[in-house]
Protein backbone atom coordinates (compact mmCIF):
# COMPACT_ATOMS: atom_id res chain seq x y z
CA UNK A 1 0.00 0.00 0.00
CA UNK A 2 1.48 3.42 -0.91
CA UNK A 3 1.82 6.17 1.70
CA UNK A 4 -1.04 8.29 0.32
CA UNK A 5 -3.52 5.40 0.46
CA UNK A 6 -2.27 4.50 3.95
CA UNK A 7 -2.89 8.06 5.13
CA UNK A 8 -6.41 8.04 3.64
CA UNK A 9 -7.35 4.79 5.33
CA UNK A 10 -5.81 5.85 8.64
CA UNK A 11 -7.82 9.08 8.43
CA UNK A 12 -10.98 7.01 8.07
CA UNK A 13 -9.94 4.81 10.96
CA UNK A 14 -9.18 7.72 13.27
CA UNK A 15 -12.71 9.11 12.82
CA UNK A 16 -14.44 5.76 13.20
CA UNK A 17 -12.36 4.57 16.11
CA UNK A 18 -12.83 7.79 18.06
CA UNK A 19 -16.61 7.30 17.76
CA UNK A 20 -16.37 3.62 18.69
CA UNK A 21 -14.19 4.25 21.74
CA UNK A 22 -16.73 6.71 23.14
CA UNK A 23 -18.78 3.68 24.14
CA UNK A 24 -15.92 1.90 25.90
CA UNK A 25 -13.35 4.39 27.24
CA UNK A 26 -13.11 6.99 29.90
CA UNK A 27 -12.53 10.60 28.71
CA UNK A 28 -8.84 10.30 29.59
CA UNK A 29 -8.36 7.12 27.55
CA UNK A 30 -10.36 8.54 24.65
CA UNK A 31 -8.19 11.65 24.54
CA UNK A 32 -5.07 9.49 24.64
CA UNK A 33 -6.43 7.29 21.85
CA UNK A 34 -7.20 10.31 19.67
CA UNK A 35 -3.75 11.82 20.25
CA UNK A 36 -1.89 8.60 19.51
CA UNK A 37 -4.06 7.28 16.69
CA UNK A 38 -2.23 9.08 13.88
CA UNK A 39 1.01 7.41 14.99
CA UNK A 40 -0.38 3.87 15.05
CA UNK A 41 -1.05 1.58 12.13
CA UNK A 42 -4.37 -0.05 11.36
CA UNK A 43 -3.43 -3.39 12.94
CA UNK A 44 -2.50 -1.84 16.29
CA UNK A 45 -5.69 0.22 16.46
CA UNK A 46 -7.87 -2.78 15.71
CA UNK A 47 -6.10 -4.90 18.32
CA UNK A 48 -6.67 -2.16 20.89
CA UNK A 49 -10.43 -2.67 20.51
CA UNK A 50 -10.14 -6.46 20.81
CA UNK A 51 -11.23 -7.17 17.22
CA UNK A 52 -9.66 -10.21 15.61
CA UNK A 53 -10.24 -11.71 12.18
CA UNK A 54 -8.73 -14.77 10.52
CA UNK A 55 -9.15 -13.67 6.89
CA UNK A 56 -10.71 -11.04 4.65
CA UNK A 57 -13.81 -13.24 4.30
CA UNK A 58 -14.07 -13.46 8.09
CA UNK A 59 -13.80 -9.67 8.39
CA UNK A 60 -16.56 -9.12 5.84
CA UNK A 61 -18.86 -11.69 7.48
CA UNK A 62 -18.35 -10.04 10.87
CA UNK A 63 -18.97 -6.58 9.36
CA UNK A 64 -22.24 -7.73 7.79
CA UNK A 65 -23.29 -9.37 11.07
CA UNK A 66 -22.57 -6.10 12.88
CA UNK A 67 -24.80 -4.26 10.39
CA UNK A 68 -27.62 -6.75 11.00
CA UNK A 69 -27.21 -6.15 14.74
CA UNK A 70 -27.39 -2.36 14.22
CA UNK A 71 -23.75 -1.83 15.14
CA UNK A 72 -22.50 0.30 12.23
CA UNK A 73 -19.39 1.58 14.04
CA UNK A 74 -18.23 -1.98 14.63
CA UNK A 75 -19.00 -2.86 11.00
CA UNK A 76 -16.82 0.02 9.81
CA UNK A 77 -13.87 -1.29 11.82
CA UNK A 78 -14.24 -4.78 10.37
CA UNK A 79 -14.42 -3.39 6.84
CA UNK A 80 -11.26 -1.39 7.45
CA UNK A 81 -9.55 -4.57 8.67
CA UNK A 82 -10.69 -6.31 5.48
CA UNK A 83 -9.26 -3.45 3.42
CA UNK A 84 -5.98 -3.61 5.35
CA UNK A 85 -5.70 -7.33 4.54
CA UNK A 86 -6.35 -6.73 0.83
CA UNK A 87 -6.07 -3.05 -0.25
CA UNK A 88 -6.85 -3.88 -3.88
CA UNK A 89 -10.24 -5.44 -3.09
CA UNK A 90 -12.73 -3.11 -4.77
CA UNK A 91 -15.72 -5.09 -3.46
CA UNK A 92 -14.73 -4.34 0.13
CA UNK A 93 -14.27 -0.66 -0.66
CA UNK A 94 -17.70 -0.63 -2.30
CA UNK A 95 -19.27 -2.12 0.83
CA UNK A 96 -17.53 0.57 2.88
CA UNK A 97 -18.72 3.32 0.55
CA UNK A 98 -22.30 2.02 0.68
CA UNK A 99 -22.28 1.89 4.48
CA UNK A 100 -20.88 5.40 4.79
CA UNK A 101 -23.53 6.63 2.38
CA UNK A 102 -26.32 5.06 4.47
CA UNK A 103 -24.86 6.72 7.57
CA UNK A 104 -24.55 10.10 5.78
CA UNK A 105 -20.80 10.07 6.44
CA UNK A 106 -20.04 11.64 3.10
CA UNK A 107 -16.42 12.54 3.82
CA UNK A 108 -15.59 8.90 4.54
CA UNK A 109 -17.64 7.75 1.55
CA UNK A 110 -15.57 10.08 -0.61
CA UNK A 111 -12.34 8.54 0.71
CA UNK A 112 -13.61 5.07 -0.20
CA UNK A 113 -14.65 6.15 -3.70
CA UNK A 114 -11.29 7.86 -4.25
CA UNK A 115 -9.50 4.63 -3.37
CA UNK A 116 -11.78 2.70 -5.74
CA UNK A 117 -11.10 5.09 -8.61
CA UNK A 118 -7.36 4.73 -8.08
CA UNK A 119 -7.78 1.00 -8.62
CA UNK A 120 -10.33 1.27 -11.46
CA UNK A 121 -10.06 4.79 -12.94
CA UNK A 122 -12.34 4.04 -15.91
CA UNK A 123 -15.20 2.44 -14.00
CA UNK A 124 -18.29 4.48 -14.89
CA UNK A 125 -20.39 3.12 -12.02
CA UNK A 126 -17.86 4.30 -9.44
CA UNK A 127 -17.64 7.66 -11.21
CA UNK A 128 -21.44 7.93 -11.25
CA UNK A 129 -21.67 7.17 -7.53
CA UNK A 130 -18.95 9.73 -6.85
CA UNK A 131 -20.72 12.39 -8.93
CA UNK A 132 -24.02 11.82 -7.12
CA UNK A 133 -22.19 12.06 -3.79
CA UNK A 134 -20.68 15.39 -4.82
CA UNK A 135 -24.17 16.80 -5.43
CA UNK A 136 -24.96 16.05 -1.77
CA UNK A 137 -21.68 17.68 -0.76
CA UNK A 138 -22.48 20.84 -2.72
CA UNK A 139 -19.57 20.27 -5.12
CA UNK A 140 -21.72 21.00 -8.14
CA UNK A 141 -19.06 21.78 -10.75
CA UNK A 142 -17.12 18.59 -9.99
CA UNK A 143 -20.34 16.56 -9.95
CA UNK A 144 -21.45 17.89 -13.33
CA UNK A 145 -18.08 17.11 -14.90
CA UNK A 146 -18.14 13.53 -13.62
CA UNK A 147 -21.75 12.84 -14.58
CA UNK A 148 -21.34 14.27 -18.08
CA UNK A 149 -18.34 11.98 -18.50
CA UNK A 150 -20.47 9.04 -17.32
CA UNK A 151 -23.34 9.60 -19.77
CA UNK A 152 -20.86 10.09 -22.61
CA UNK A 153 -19.43 6.63 -21.93
CA UNK A 154 -22.44 4.70 -20.67
CA UNK A 155 -25.79 6.50 -20.31
CA UNK A 156 -27.56 5.71 -17.05
CA UNK A 157 -30.76 7.06 -15.52
CA UNK A 158 -29.10 7.96 -12.22
CA UNK A 159 -26.47 10.09 -13.94
CA UNK A 160 -29.09 11.85 -16.09
CA UNK A 161 -31.25 12.41 -13.02
CA UNK A 162 -28.28 13.90 -11.19
CA UNK A 163 -27.58 16.23 -14.10
CA UNK A 164 -31.24 17.28 -14.05
CA UNK A 165 -30.99 18.08 -10.34
CA UNK A 166 -27.88 20.17 -11.01
CA UNK A 167 -29.66 22.04 -13.82
CA UNK A 168 -32.53 22.81 -11.43
CA UNK A 169 -30.03 24.15 -8.91
CA UNK A 170 -28.64 26.33 -11.71
CA UNK A 171 -32.18 27.71 -12.30
CA UNK A 172 -32.28 26.18 -15.76
CA UNK A 173 -35.58 24.23 -15.87
CA UNK A 174 -35.47 23.63 -19.64
CA UNK A 175 -32.08 21.96 -19.35
CA UNK A 176 -33.28 20.03 -16.29
CA UNK A 177 -36.35 18.78 -18.16
CA UNK A 178 -34.14 17.46 -20.97
CA UNK A 179 -31.96 15.47 -18.58
CA UNK A 180 -34.95 14.11 -16.65
CA UNK A 181 -36.58 12.98 -19.91
CA UNK A 182 -33.38 11.15 -20.85
CA UNK A 183 -33.51 9.41 -17.47
CA UNK A 184 -37.20 8.59 -18.01
CA UNK A 185 -36.38 6.84 -21.30
CA UNK A 186 -34.00 4.54 -19.46
CA UNK A 187 -36.30 3.97 -16.47
CA UNK A 188 -39.91 4.49 -17.58
CA UNK A 189 -42.75 4.96 -15.10
CA UNK A 190 -40.55 5.88 -12.16
CA UNK A 191 -42.57 8.13 -9.78
CA UNK A 192 -39.34 9.91 -8.82
CA UNK A 193 -38.48 10.79 -12.42
CA UNK A 194 -42.05 11.71 -13.34
CA UNK A 195 -42.13 14.04 -10.34
CA UNK A 196 -38.80 15.56 -11.36
CA UNK A 197 -40.05 16.22 -14.90
CA UNK A 198 -43.15 17.79 -13.38
CA UNK A 199 -41.09 20.07 -11.17
CA UNK A 200 -38.94 21.21 -14.10
CA UNK A 201 -42.11 22.05 -16.03
CA UNK A 202 -43.55 23.82 -12.97
CA UNK A 203 -40.35 25.88 -12.68
CA UNK A 204 -40.75 26.85 -16.35
CA UNK A 205 -44.34 27.96 -15.61
CA UNK A 206 -45.80 25.11 -17.68
CA UNK A 207 -48.38 24.33 -15.03
CA UNK A 208 -50.81 22.19 -17.03
CA UNK A 209 -48.03 19.92 -18.29
CA UNK A 210 -46.51 19.75 -14.81
CA UNK A 211 -49.86 18.65 -13.34
CA UNK A 212 -50.08 15.76 -15.79
CA UNK A 213 -46.70 14.41 -14.64
CA UNK A 214 -47.56 14.77 -10.95
CA UNK A 215 -50.80 12.89 -11.68
CA UNK A 216 -48.90 10.07 -13.37
CA UNK A 217 -46.47 9.82 -10.46
CA UNK A 218 -49.33 9.67 -7.96
CA UNK A 219 -51.22 7.09 -9.99
CA UNK A 220 -48.21 4.81 -9.60
CA UNK A 221 -47.56 5.73 -5.95
CA UNK A 222 -50.48 7.60 -4.31
CA UNK A 223 -48.45 8.13 -1.12
CA UNK A 224 -45.40 9.66 -2.81
CA UNK A 225 -44.77 12.66 -0.56
CA UNK A 226 -42.61 14.66 -2.97
CA UNK A 227 -45.23 14.51 -5.72
CA UNK A 228 -48.05 15.32 -3.27
CA UNK A 229 -46.14 18.34 -1.97
CA UNK A 230 -45.28 19.57 -5.46
CA UNK A 231 -48.88 19.03 -6.58
CA UNK A 232 -50.02 21.16 -3.63
CA UNK A 233 -47.61 23.92 -4.66
CA UNK A 234 -48.98 23.82 -8.18
CA UNK A 235 -52.60 24.02 -7.02
CA UNK A 236 -51.81 26.97 -4.78
CA UNK A 237 -49.95 28.74 -7.56
CA UNK A 238 -53.02 28.16 -9.77
CA UNK A 239 -55.18 29.78 -7.05
CA UNK A 240 -56.91 26.48 -6.30
CA UNK A 241 -56.45 26.99 -2.59
CA UNK A 242 -58.91 24.39 -1.27
CA UNK A 243 -57.31 21.65 -3.37
CA UNK A 244 -53.88 22.87 -2.30
CA UNK A 245 -54.92 22.72 1.36
CA UNK A 246 -56.11 19.13 0.98
CA UNK A 247 -52.84 18.10 -0.69
CA UNK A 248 -50.59 19.97 1.76
CA UNK A 249 -52.29 18.52 4.85
CA UNK A 250 -51.66 15.01 3.54
CA UNK A 251 -47.89 15.56 3.83
CA UNK A 252 -47.46 18.36 6.41
CA UNK A 253 -49.01 19.91 9.50
CA UNK A 254 -52.11 22.09 9.29
CA UNK A 255 -50.09 25.12 10.39
CA UNK A 256 -47.47 24.57 7.69
CA UNK A 257 -50.18 23.99 5.06
CA UNK A 258 -51.92 27.26 5.95
CA UNK A 259 -48.65 29.17 5.95
CA UNK A 260 -47.57 27.74 2.59
CA UNK A 261 -50.88 28.61 0.95
CA UNK A 262 -50.91 32.03 2.56
CA UNK A 263 -47.44 32.78 1.23
CA UNK A 264 -48.25 31.61 -2.31
CA UNK A 265 -51.56 33.49 -2.31
CA UNK A 266 -49.61 36.59 -1.31
CA UNK A 267 -47.22 36.04 -4.22
CA UNK A 268 -50.26 35.56 -6.49
CA UNK A 269 -51.61 38.93 -5.37
CA UNK A 270 -54.64 37.30 -3.74
CA UNK A 271 -54.37 39.32 -0.55
CA UNK A 272 -57.69 38.42 1.15
CA UNK A 273 -56.98 34.69 0.72
CA UNK A 274 -53.42 35.20 1.90
CA UNK A 275 -54.61 36.97 5.02
CA UNK A 276 -57.12 34.19 5.75
CA UNK A 277 -54.62 31.35 5.50
CA UNK A 278 -51.86 33.16 7.39
CA UNK A 279 -54.28 34.00 10.21
CA UNK A 280 -55.30 30.33 10.30
CA UNK A 281 -51.65 29.30 10.53
CA UNK A 282 -51.15 31.55 13.54
CA UNK A 283 -54.34 30.28 15.21
CA UNK A 284 -53.23 26.69 14.70
CA UNK A 285 -49.76 27.21 16.15
CA UNK A 286 -49.64 30.62 17.88
CA UNK A 287 -46.69 29.88 20.14
CA UNK A 288 -44.12 28.86 17.56
CA UNK A 289 -45.27 29.66 14.03
CA UNK A 290 -42.96 32.61 13.43
CA UNK A 291 -43.03 32.10 9.64
CA UNK A 292 -46.74 32.91 9.44
CA UNK A 293 -46.30 36.06 11.52
CA UNK A 294 -43.43 37.21 9.32
CA UNK A 295 -45.48 36.52 6.19
CA UNK A 296 -48.47 38.36 7.64
CA UNK A 297 -46.31 41.43 8.29
CA UNK A 298 -45.04 41.24 4.73
CA UNK A 299 -48.63 40.97 3.49
CA UNK A 300 -49.62 44.12 5.38
CA UNK A 301 -46.79 46.03 3.69
CA UNK A 302 -47.88 44.78 0.25
CA UNK A 303 -51.51 45.67 0.95
CA UNK A 304 -50.50 49.18 2.03
CA UNK A 305 -48.41 49.61 -1.12
CA UNK A 306 -51.32 48.39 -3.26
CA UNK A 307 -53.70 50.82 -1.51
CA UNK A 308 -51.30 53.71 -2.14
CA UNK A 309 -51.15 52.85 -5.84
CA UNK A 310 -54.94 52.68 -6.16
CA UNK A 311 -55.33 56.16 -4.65
CA UNK A 312 -53.09 57.80 -7.23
Amino acid sequence: MNMKSKKLINFMLVIILSQFLLMACSPTNLKEAELNSTQQNTEELLQSTGLKVSSIEDAVIKAEKAIQESKPDLAQLYYIKAYDLEPSNVQVLQKMANLYGELNKYELQEVSLNLMLKLQPNDVQIMEQYGLLQIKQGKHAEAEKKLLSVVAKQPGWRAYNGLGILANLQSNPQKAEGFFRQADKLLPNSPELLNNIGFALYSANKLTEAASYYDRALQINPRFKKALYNYALLEARSSNYEQAYSAFTSVSSVAEANNNIGYIAMMNGDYPEANHYLQEAIKTAPTFYKKANDNLMRLEILEDQNLDKSSL
